[in-house]
């Protein structure tokens, strides 16, 4: 399969905040390459001082929130790595390019998934009944995030874009999964004590 960057400008490719992505002409597989500088994305926690709007001042304190932000190369192969472990995805590194300004993408090919984008009640059964647990966002920031303890592994952005209904199985895809650093793993009080 030849890559989206490299076909006619006739080519069918959509852009996502991650890839450029397009699907092979019988629609059974993806190829995505990453938009650089970044290597998709991670969540990291991100501090944000808190302002008093009334005082002109800075408060001596501090907002602590999940963003996703750049990912390091490291992070985007153990994501995909992590998604055929645990999803039994079968997402494959197909190439590295490096572009002329010498920036560098991976290209990545991965089934493509049809269905219904799945409710949040799927999602969290589906979620629950495979062994992850349902963790609160305590930056308040809406992310639903689940974590699995017997692969030490972080699922976030598990939303009905990345989460397809069919024929009654659910397939994530595109979740973004992440070994958690200390920092997060103390965000989200992962192991309590």
């Amino acid at each position: 399969m030849k890559w989206a960057v490299f076909r006619a400008a006739n080519s069918d490719l959509h852009y996502g905040t991650e890839h450029v992505v397009e699907s092979d002409e019988v629609g059974e597989q993806m190829a995505k390459i990453t938009i650089p500088p970044a290597f998709g994305l991670a969540p990291r926690v991100v501090s944000h001082p808190l302002i008093d709007l009334r005082q002109d001042s800075v408060s001596p304190g501090f907002r602590q929130v999940i963003e996703f932000l750049p990912a390091t190369p490291f992070e985007y192969l153990e994501r995909w790595i992590a998604a055929n472990e645990v999803f039994e995805d079968a997402v494959k590194l197909t190439s590295v390019v490096e572009w002329a300004d010498g920036q560098v993408s991976f290209s990545i090919s991965q089934p493509q998934y049809h269905g219904e984008p799945a409710l949040p009640r799927d999602i969290d059964r589906y979620f629950e009944a495979s062994g992850w647990t349902r963790i609160q966002d305590p930056g308040r920031s809406g992310h639903v995030l689940y974590f699995n303890y017997a692969f030490q592994v972080l699922a976030i952005d598990a939303l009905p874009r990345n989460c397809y209904l069919h024929e009654g199985a659910l397939l994530p895809f595109d979740v973004i999964l992440c070994k958690p650093d200390e920092t997060l793993e103390t965000f989200l009080r992962l192991y309590p004590g």
